[in-house]
């Protein structure tokens, strides 16, 4: 019997409280204050009927209105290693995925092992995890509680309480697993992530809704279509079950599905498939079956099916397309047969999804099918269907809502009229439940066939998993075995073992079951085998013994902890309180399945016990009211080791179970048992164990205590009787129990049996040891016995065992007998793993002493003195205590694990590192010593390589044991061709070892591994995973190996978080208060957050972003200089004044144009923000008096700010990084403006900023419906832009049917005549181009190419801005068919390029076609065309069209059609500016043939007409043959050839920042800009020469776009600053252009650049169509909003570094490796923009401050692609002593650290203040201040000798950067110098010497080898000194063949720990010398040494000998003299 584990508490559910104090639902409260009217009530009453069948008040659990559920909140920390391990191999398949891997929608394709990863059984039987919680969901009425703590804890425990309340009364909640909740995808990218998953969630289920709340915050709520009568939770989500009465249809019998299945809250409730045995399948519809039991850890179901009287299991899955179409097709069978297709349900259900299978249900018999669904044959179908006013049948799937929602029926039809909806689609079924088990009924009693009441799965101590089910009539608990459990190939055995139980449930963690028999004890049972009672201790009153009656322990003031009181079975009441089972019932532990196990020996408790053989069930028990209290009723709320015990009277008692044990040692113990025990014997062992750990009366027991108890017990099993220790002067334990006397108030109770261990005692006197009275704490004990006469002989005589005639035999019959010598083996391979773990050295002595007593009495010398050494001390206990002789060895199995020399693992270790072959390999056997094989594979990878791996060591398995039960562990691998250093680390990572690990190492192997390691950090291995980094110290690459799950790169600062810099953080960091800046720093120009620290770092030394910032301000009154002179009157002044103003609102006004570039993506608005537009401010100042000028007195237009306010609206709407979150429908209408008409403007652009962005995908089709019907043109083009811009490329359908309704050309010829504005018409033209971008669709270019050419219609239609519709509609189409050519087969009908190239150089109008042809059939009345087709306003569009038809295509014959004309007659059929678009349109198709170079770009010009350039003077005569030059068109053409040139420069080299190209575009700007006042200039004229400036201008700004260039800054300063009267030709779109080319050069705050894809070629021609606008609302070429369109070329490639240390962004130097290249080519310093990844090999920081770090393609490449998509920072570190180069640019400062880091020599004597210049490093000053600054103290000589050695130590690990080594060489260094050393330092000092002697110094680079030389001379020194001084006991030692006390008495105890030292050092034996002989011939150091050699010892060892030899000889002066000595030593 086991006593609980602590004190039993009344429970009471701490909702209780809560929900008490809780006020209710709201309308409850209503009612109570004030009585409502009539109506008022019967409202509420109608609202509060119940469908289902059950009233009200009976709750879920009958009649009750309260109920909970509890469960365990653990850490349990192997499973977290499991999870972190599988989340690292997430990430790691993740990254193979490519780039885009953290997209959930990869994540699908990863294997489903990791996802969703098999059920792992736990290693460690026992419970070695901490109960940490509980938590409780509590439901009454309508409230439902959810708490944390416990329950002991007087409510202070209760940390978190949370109530929900729902209108009506509550029926379910319960606690829901994460992958339910999350739905799967989210649920893999959650594995995926770093930390743990901590999202836990409940579901509150009322009458009609379900409602699930998370602990983060989030909620749904789903309506529930039916009654629900029950749910459960699965592995695939939540399964309802309806209502059985509701599953029929009103008063048809046609039976509907009853269970359905939930995936996620949000999901539909779909219809369950149950396929039966006989593989029929159909819905679940048979109100027979009823699920009994779900687990959410599984997928089985079980089920009873009252029909048959039967219990079966089904598993859960996932429909198969052949059952979804199985069922459709019996529905639609059903429904055929019942006629209904009859006018009612006519349409009612369309026919089922087929999921591409065709049905293959065979055609079932009429009537077979129709009883399928519940007809019999006797009911007639005309019955059925003459009830023609109910709603008409529909099928199971049909979900009936006409049936069960409507209160009137209707028929179907009339529903459709008043609602137009369309027929219901059935519901597909999602999953599917297979019949896999049926219960074997046969033979067993059938009259009580009952619905078992309770079920769980139970895995027991062995590992064997069970279904048990409870049948509470019968009194029985059936375990049903299974196999396979956990995967998919799970096997139920086909019969049931039955234990007898009123209640049981299962206690998951600690593998058992805890029973409540009929008779109201509680007992523990794992699998089917009883483990022992449980005494529950009474409560105040005798209220809660279980049926048992009490008993007063012996000596209760003072019961010893150790030997818990023996408990004598008192035969009271008919009840045994021992129950001592004698050992017969052990022989055979399984035991038949009706019977109890109980012992036959105790004929009270088979009294008991007896009904159980009736098959009669007892009498339902009425008790009386005091027996109530004592009569538990049933148990519940089993978590961890806790659970609730119900009493008769309704009292609940919490109990805490003990676990089986408290201490990692005995943990690592009893799992070594269970690796080499079988299932019986291992069972034995835990039932004895726990039954001693845990008696009635016990208490927390010491380590030393617990320790005992286990050794006794153990020994006892093994049938050996153990003698005392004689260690220590108190507790010694006796594992014999000799005939019983212990005395219980009188009456004397007498086992039989003497000393033999047979009988053992009960189960609760096993903890007993029968210690002699005296000892026990001096007990007031009167009698003695013969024990204490045993003892003091024991004590006196040290005689070996048998002498003195006791008889200490061996029970060859105990259970563990055979084992012993595996049993034995397998602890000291315990033993030798310990001591490689620094944590458990304090446990070694316990087991010690254990073996060692083992090992003298099985005679086993090698192991005896292998413990000797060890601990000394125990060399003065030699006795044999129990009499192993040989005849029972051979009685033992795997006796010849014992034959080998005693393992050793560091003399293993030593063996690999030296390298000797003819070693026996180590043992290993799984669980026991992994540590062990673990070192020595790390050890032989580091000195041998891959190839010698399993040399050194072998597998041990013994078949029958524990273990086999469990799944084996996954085989490990690493990469064969891999560096050794790398292989270190993935088998590192494979062993599931981290850092902290590795410190625990001993400190020799810790050096050896560190240093391996250490050249894997200078090295690393590319790609890997976070934990590989972390491994190798290496913080910045962990940090990258996380950067492919970025979601947003920049975060909000927020409190708590250390605040780490990225792209957008200011100059000046954010202070520590939360205060927002003072507003007067404010300007509100919209570019407050533009002083970042990336373009402080970029441009350190100018204030060039200050100047650009001043230059796109238009938030402030612009200041007007203009002199009044003498003559002016002032209304003439005020004139002059306001039409300065007027030119300079031209500028202003283009102003946000360039500010919407440079503030690009700079901002992550929070969802509450509104955002702020700036003011468009068109006033002036006057500089001196300050007063405000307005536009008064002059004409200006109206609506002139009508586009500047759309421009400022994108600028606004452009800030917002794609990456901001929550940027939905609702936050886009929260920001929409309330008043005036220009808010509505800049809003447009706001949206169509958005769109541009992304951001409008998620704006809903309601708020597109609400924008676009305000019927606002301005709006209109925003969004139609925003939103094909946000679909681009895909085709939408939903977008195109919206662009399609403002375009006549896509709308049939019937369609109703909208009035559409042209703008509007031509932003929808714009977005079909870019949503059918690419796609070459057909029929969308047709129309395009239609639209090019159509002509004004008679009635004005399409006459206004033709030239800018046209044009749009010649980019659409190059977009649509963008880069095709002629390859797409379903346009070579159109002859598109023939088409396009009749619009460019014009020919006879053809016929129009398509849907408008109806229309244009008549000229226009106004606008007179002629015949042919007018190419002034078709040529642009069709260029542009061939252009980015061709683009890239290299096609000659198109590219001829754009050659300029090369002859003065061609010349004069074109258009200048024409010129300009072919020219361009040539480039695109020629792409690979433009070059940078001023020669290709001259070449351009015809050669022919270049000699007409140069105009000649005008003194000259004309020359006649040139008399007739148009020197106009000339010169014309040549500036718009140059500026197409230019342009095409511009596209192909945008964001390179080519040098050639620029200095070719400079030198032609340069020539335009001196044409003024030439005569080419005169010639061109001033417009042709500005325009073309601005082509070239935009050009050199593309080409160095995101650069911030400095010269071309200057060059469009001053062409800025041209404005006023003087200037007439320089119009609003020059300013456009220029303020333009301002925002390319710093693009996005200098974070981004220009893509070079086709797409992005595309969107730059459109947006920078080189015909600028001439006045503000000039949208006659080109349409304005399409400016903006430069936004779908950006692209990020900001290399932005990071200091991982400071969290600061930093400057390095970086170089890159161009594909194709040799070497390296160092970029500007960075933060710089990359050039084009594409073009990329390699990116490499390599910088002499910091760590390199490289990314290379196919590598780590993802890495650099995600940082840059999300312009994340890359972190760095810096290396140790060096500087940033902001601190220190021309690196002096760090001067000294470096040559200090650089040193090749070790410098011995050190200033303190050398390491100051160390101090940023982590660790240093603490260090320095708490270890080594010692001022003012006075230090001893010894002190200072320490302190010196420390600072050694410590400067060589900051200098070398080797911080981490540091607690090496500080472990070494204190094996060195302890006062007493211990074997374990030996060992270290001899690994440390093996390893460094194996090589030269020099291959040892990263450690510092003369550091640690210097600690083992210290060490050899002592050991020397040790050898001199205790030479005499050593060569006691070596002539002596065994040890025996005699001689050890001789030495004092230090002087043995270290003579065992030295030998140990020296490898010696015992009886080393006896086999040299020196009594003939000379003798002299070469014959010692000679005969030494030839008893084959080691030079190590012969060194010391003769030291040995040498100290005996120090009073003997002579060799000789010496020899003869070493020579009476070997006579001895």
């Amino acid at each position: 019997m086991i006593a609980v584990a602590e004190p039993p508490l009344e429970f009471v559910p701490r909702g209780r409280q809560s929900a008490a104090e809780h006020p209710g639902p709201h309308n409850q409260t209503l009612a109570r204050h004030q009585l409502p009217n009539t109506e008022h009530l019967l409202l509420q009453r109608l609202q509060n009927v119940n469908i289902s069948s059950a009233g009200e008040e009976a709750g879920p659990n009958g009649g009750s209105q309260e109920s909970w559920t509890i469960r365990e909140l653990y850490d349990d920390y192997e499973a977290a290693e499991e999870r972190a391990a599988r989340r690292r191999q997430l990430i790691e398949r993740t990254k193979r995925c490519g780039p885009k891997a953290a997209a959930a929608t990869q994540l699908t394709s990863l294997p489903q092992g990791l996802l969703h990863p098999p059920l792992e059984r736990r290693e460690e039987p026992m419970c070695d995890y901490m109960v940490n919680n509980e938590e409780e969901l509590y439901v009454h009425r309508n409230t439902v509680v959810w708490t944390q703590g416990f329950n002991d804890d007087n409510d202070d425990g209760v940390y978190r309480r949370m109530c929900f309340t729902s209108d009506t009364p509550v029926r379910f909640a319960c606690f829901l697993n994460r992958s339910f909740v999350r739905g799967r995808l989210a649920q893999m990218k959650a594995a995926a992530q770093s930390e743990d998953d901590g999202l836990t969630a409940i579901c509150v289920m009322d009458q009609d809704a379900v409602r699930v709340y998370r602990n983060d915050g989030e909620d749904y709520l789903a309506n529930l279509d039916f009654p629900v009568s029950q749910v459960w939770q699965t592995s695939h989500g939540l399964l309802l079950e309806k209502d059985s009465s509701s599953a029929l249809i009103s008063h048809l019998s046609i039976p509907m599905p009853r269970l359905f299945s939930m995936s996620h809250p949000l999901h539909e409730a779909c219809p369950v498939v149950l396929k039966t045995a006989t593989g029929s399948t159909g819905y679940m519809t048979e109100p027979e079956y009823s699920v009994v039991f779900t687990t959410e850890e599984s997928d089985l179901v079980l089920l009873y099916d009252a029909k048959f009287f039967k219990h079966f299991v089904a598993r859960l899955r996932k429909v198969t397309p052949d059952e979804v179409n199985c069922v459709g097709l019996q529905q639609e069978l059903g429904q055929t047969l019942l006629g209904a297709r009859s006018q009612a349900g006519g349409h009612s259900f369309s026919s089922t999804k087929h999921t591409g299978a065709t049905p293959k249900a065979p055609q079932a018999s009429f009537l077979g099918n129709a009883s399928k669904f519940g007809l019999s044959q006797s009911q007639s179908f005309s019955g059925v269907l003459g009830q023609s006013n109910r709603a008409s049948l529909g099928t199971p799937l049909s979900q009936l809502q006409s049936s069960i929602r409507s209160s009137k029926s209707m028929s179907v039809m009339d529903m459709r009229k008043m609602t137009h909806v369309k027929p219901a689609k059935p519901i597909e079924p999602e999953m599917c439940l297979e019949h896999i088990w049926s219960e074997n009924t046969y033979g067993t009693q059938r009259e009580f066939c009952e619905m078992a009441s309770r079920a769980f799965i139970h895995t027991d101590l062995v590992g064997q998993t069970f279904l048990c089910y409870l049948l509470a009539r019968s009194c029985r608990l059936q375990l049903v075995r299974l196999t396979g459990y956990g995967s998919s190939e799970v096997q139920l055995s086909t019969l049931a073992s039955t234990l007898s139980a009123k209640d049981a449930v299962g206690l998951n963690r600690l593998h058992m079951i805890a029973v409540l028999d009929p008779g109201g004890s509680l007992i523990l049972y794992t699998g089917t085998v009883l483990i022992s009672k449980v005494h529950i201790t009474p409560l105040l009153a005798p209220t809660a013994s279980l049926a048992t009656p009490l008993f007063t322990p012996t000596a209760a003031a003072a019961p010893p902890p150790v030997s818990a009181q023996s408990k004598a079975p008192v035969s009271v009441a008919g009840c045994g309180v021992g129950n001592p089972v004698n050992s017969s019932s052990f022989v055979e532990v399984r035991r038949s399945s009706l019977l109890p196990t109980k012992a036959p020996g105790d004929l009270a408790a088979f009294d008991e016990e007896l009904h159980m053989l009736s098959p009669i069930p007892p009498q339902a028990v009425s008790y009386t009211q005091r027996q109530a209290h004592n009569v538990c009723k049933s148990l519940r709320d089993p978590a961890g080791n806790r659970l609730t015990l119900v009493y008769a009277t309704g009292r609940m008692l919490r109990i805490a179970l003990p676990l089986l044990n408290d201490t990692r040692l005995l943990t690592r113990c009893v799992a070594t048992l269970r690796q080499i025990l079988n299932p019986d014997q291992f069972l034995h062992f835990v039932i004895r164990w726990y039954s001693a750990r845990n008696p009635p009366g016990s208490r927390d027991y010491s380590i030393e205590q617990e320790w005992l108890l286990f050794r006794c017990t153990l020994l006892a099993l093994m049938g050996l009787t153990a003698a005392p220790d004689v260690e220590s002067g108190e507790s010694y334990g006796r594992c014999a129990t000799p005939s019983l006397h212990t005395h219980f108030g009188g009456a004397t109770a007498t086992s039989t049996g003497s000393g033999d261990g047979s009988n053992c005692s009960s189960n609760s006197t096993l903890g007993a040891q029968d210690e002699p009275k005296k000892r026990r704490k001096y007990n007031d004990c009167e009698d003695f016995t013969d024990d204490d006469w045993e003892f003091l002989l024991l004590q006196t005589t040290m005689a070996p065992c048998g002498a003195d005639g006791h008889s200490y035999s061996v029970d060859v019959h105990a259970p563990l007998f055979q084992m012993i010598p595996a049993i034995f083996f397998s602890l000291h391979l315990l033993y030798e793993d310990l001591k490689l773990d620094a944590v458990f050295y304090a446990a070694l002595p316990y087991l010690a002493t254990f073996l060692y007593q083992l090992a003298i009495d099985m005679q086993l010398d090698s192991y005896v003195l292998h413990y000797i050494l060890d601990f000394p001390e125990l060399s003065n206990r030699t006795g044999k205590l129990s009499l192993l002789a040989a005849e029972h060895g051979a009685m033992m199995l795997h006796q010849e694990l014992l034959r080998v020399p005693a393992p050793s693992v560091f003399a293993q270790l030593e063996h690999i590192v030296v390298g000797e072959e003819e070693v026996l390999p180590y043992s290993f056997v799984d669980c026991v010593n992994e540590r062990s094989r673990n070192l020595l594979q790390l050890v032989s990878l580091v000195v041998h390589g891959q190839e010698r791996l399993k040399h050194w060591w072998q597998l041990l398995e013994i078949p029958e044991a524990v273990q086999a039960n469990y799944p084996r562990r996954t085989r490990r691998t690493i990469t064969a061709d891999a560096p050794r250093c790398h292989q270190m680390v993935e088998l590192i990572l494979a062993m599931r070892l981290t850092r902290r690990d590795i410190e625990r190492f001993p400190a020799a192997v810790h050096l050896i591994v560190a240093e391996a390691l250490e050249e894997a950090r200078l090295s690393p291995p590319m790609g890997c995973s976070m934990a590989t980094y972390e491994l190798i110290l290496r913080p910045e690459l962990a940090t990258h190996a996380q950067l492919p799950f970025l979601e947003t790169s920049i975060g909000q600062p927020h409190c708590g978080r250390v605040y780490k810099e990225d792209s957008l953080s200011a100059r000046c960091p954010p202070s520590g208060g939360a205060e927002p800046e003072p507003p007067e720093q404010l300007r509100h120009d919209d570019m407050d957050n533009m002083d970042t620290k990336l373009l402080r770092l970029r441009f350190p030394d100018d204030m060039r972003v200050e100047e650009v910032r001043r230059l796109l301000n238009s938030t402030e009154p612009v200041v007007i200089e203009v002199q009044q002179s003498p003559g002016t009157s002032d209304h003439e002044f005020i004139e002059e004044q306001e039409k300065q103003l007027f030119a300079l609102c031209a500028r202003t006004m283009t102003l946000p144009l360039g500010r919407g570039m440079f503030t690009l993506r700079t901002m992550m608005p929070r969802p509450s923000d509104s955002l702020a537009m700036p003011k468009l401010c068109l006033v002036g100042r006057e500089p001196l008096k300050g007063t405000t000028i307005e536009m008064q007195q002059i004409e200006f237009p109206a609506n002139m700010q009508m586009w500047p306010s759309f421009h400022n609206g994108v600028a606004t709407g452009l800030k917002i990084s794609p990456q901001a979150q929550d940027i939905d429908s609702t936050w886009i209408v929260y920001n929409k403006p309330k008043a005036q008409a220009n808010n509505a403007l800049e809003h447009a652009g706001f949206l169509m900023a958005l769109g541009l962005n992304g951001h409008l995908k998620t704006l809903s089709f309601m708020s597109v419906y609400k924008y676009l019907v305000m019927c606002d043109e301005m709006t209109n083009v925003g969004l139609l832009l925003g939103i094909s811009a946000a679909h681009r490329g895909s085709m939408d359908t939903k977008t195109t049917k919206l662009l399609s309704v403002h375009l006549e050309a896509l709308l049939p010829a019937t369609a109703m005549e909208l009035d559409i504005p042209q703008s509007t018409q031509v932003a929808a033209l714009m977005g079909i181009g870019l949503l059918y971008q690419g796609s070459a669709k057909r029929h969308i270019a047709e129309v395009l190419l239609q639209e090019i050419g159509r002509p004004p219609g008679p009635e004005m239609e399409n006459s206004v801005e033709r030239e800018s519709y046209a044009m749009t509609a010649g980019l659409s189409l190059g977009l649509v068919t963008l880069g095709q050519g002629e390859s797409p087969a379903g346009l070579r009908d159109l002859q598109l390029p023939d088409t396009l190239h009749y619009y460019m150089v014009g020919g006879v109008k053809r016929p129009i076609s398509g849907s408008q042809k109806e229309k244009y059939r008549l000229a226009s009345f106004q606008v007179r065309e002629g015949d042919s087709v007018n190419i002034d306003v078709t040529a642009p569009g069709a260029t542009l069209a061939l252009g980015l038809m061709f683009f890239n295509s290299g096609n000659a014959a198109i590219a001829e059609w754009m050659q300029p004309p090369d002859s003065r007659y061609l010349l004069d059929m074109v258009r200048p500016d024409f010129l300009l678009l072919r020219t361009i349109a040539r480039g695109l198709i020629l792409w690979q043939d433009i070059r940078p170079d001023n020669e290709w770009f001259q070449a351009q010009f015809p050669p022919a007409l270049r000699i007409h350039l140069r105009l000649p003077s005008r003194d000259d005569e004309p020359a006649g043959e040139d008399g007739d030059v148009d020197f106009e068109a000339i010169t014309q053409a040549y500036c718009n050839i140059m500026a197409g040139a230019a342009f095409c420069i511009g596209l192909k080299y945008a964001g390179t920042e080519d040098m050639v190209a620029f200095a070719t575009l400079r030198a032609v700007i340069k020539e335009f800009l001196g044409f003024p006042g030439t005569p080419m200039g005169e010639c061109a004229g001033r417009t042709t020469v500005e325009s073309c400036l601005m082509v070239l201008l935009i050009s050199i700004s593309l080409v160095f776009a995101g650069s911030g260039n400095c010269e071309i800054l200057r060059i469009i300063r001053y062409l800025r600053s041209r404005v006023g009267p003087q200037y007439p030709h320089i119009t609003y779109g020059s300013h456009m252009a220029i303020h333009m080319s301002l925002g390319l050069l710093f693009l996005g705050a200098g974070r981004f650049t220009i893509a070079k894809t086709p797409e992005s070629i595309a969107a730059l021609v459109c947006a920078f169509f080189p015909k600028f606008p001439i006045h503000s609302n000039d949208n006659r070429y080109h349409l304005q909003a399409l400016r903006h369109l430069y936004v779908l070329a950006v692209e990020p490639r900001l290399f932005l570094p990071r200091d991982i240390d400071t969290n600061q962004l930093c400057l390095a130097n970086i170089s890159v490796l161009e594909v194709g290249a040799t070497e390296m080519r160092r970029l500007p310093i960075a933060p710089c923009i990359l050039p084009e990844l594409s073009s990329l090999q390699q990116v490499v920081v390599d910088d002499e401050n910091y760590w390199p770090v490289c990314f290379e393609r196919s590598r780590n490449w993802h890495q650099l692609e995600k940082a840059l998509e999300m312009s994340a920072p890359i972190d760095i570190k810096k290396r140790t002593g060096c500087l940033s180069h902001l601190e220190d640019p021309d690196r002096l400062k760090s001067m000294l650290a470096q040559t200090l880091t650089m040193e090749q020599s070790i410098c011995w004597q050190i200033d303190s203040n050398d390491l100051q210049q160390f101090a940023s490093e982590r660790m240093v000053k603490p260090f320095l201040s708490r270890c080594l600054a010692t001022k003012g103290t006075d230090l001893s000589y010894q002190e200072l000798v320490k302190r010196h050695q420390m600072m050694l130590l410590f400067y060589n690990a900051v200098v070398k950067d080797r911080m981490h080594l540091l607690p090496a060489y500080l472990t070494l260094y204190d094996h060195v110098t302890k006062s007493m050393l211990t074997n374990i330092d030996v060992w270290q000092l001899k690994l440390i010497d093996a390893y460094l002697s194996r090589s030269q110094e020099s291959e040892h680079p990263l450690i510092s080898v003369e550091l640690i030389q210097m600690m083992q001379e210290l060490f050899k020194q002592e050991m020397e000194d040790s050898t001199r001084e205790l030479c005499l006991p050593l060569r006691e030692f070596l002539s002596r063949k065994r040890l025996d006390p005699s001689y050890v008495t001789t030495v004092s105890g230090p002087d043995l720990q270290r003579a065992f030292c030295v030998i140990n050092y020296y490898n010696l034996l015992p009886n080393m010398l006896n086999g040299v002989d020196l009594s003939t011939g000379t003798v002299n150091y070469m014959r010692i040494l000679y005969e030494f050699r030839q008893l084959n010892l080691g030079a190590h060892t012969i060194f010391g000998l003769l030291k040995i030899l040498q100290a005996l000889s120090t009073e003997v002066v002579t060799l000789d003299e010496a020899a003869l000595l070493a020579y009476t030593m070997s006579t001895q």
